[in-house]
């Protein structure tokens, strides 16, 4: 029986450590890079928020803001982050002009 109780109070610690790892990770990721793109003109009207690590789409070209927070971000003139990188985000930086990129990389 003691051993019983030895594991189990193992494995209650094990879970604890592990669940309070999950929640650190799971912050930093929520405080990521972010790019925030709008339909435009300009950075106003309808818009889309983007913070998903790895590549994803840009739908919307009326403008831009990046948000930098330690991820620099990879934009793309092809879909799917396909092609030479067209320009590199390493800072905050903001354009409220159209622009042709594609696709955006975070790079967590």
């Amino acid at each position: 029986m003691a051993t019983y109780h030895k594991n189990s109070s193992f494995n209650i610690v094990s879970i604890g450590i592990m669940a309070l790892l999950f929640v650190a990770l799971m912050s930093d990721f929520t405080n990521a890079s972010s790019m925030m793109v709008w339909s435009g003109p300009g950075c106003n009207n309808s818009g889309q928020v983007i913070r998903k690590c790895g590549c994803s789409p840009i739908n919307l070209r009326g403008g831009y803001n990046f948000i930098y927070n330690g991820q620099t971000a990879a934009l793309y003139n092809e879909d799917g982050c396909r092609g030479v990188v067209h320009t590199r985000l390493g800072d905050n930086a903001r354009m409220c002009s159209g622009f042709g990129w594609k696709s955006v990389l975070i790079q967590c």
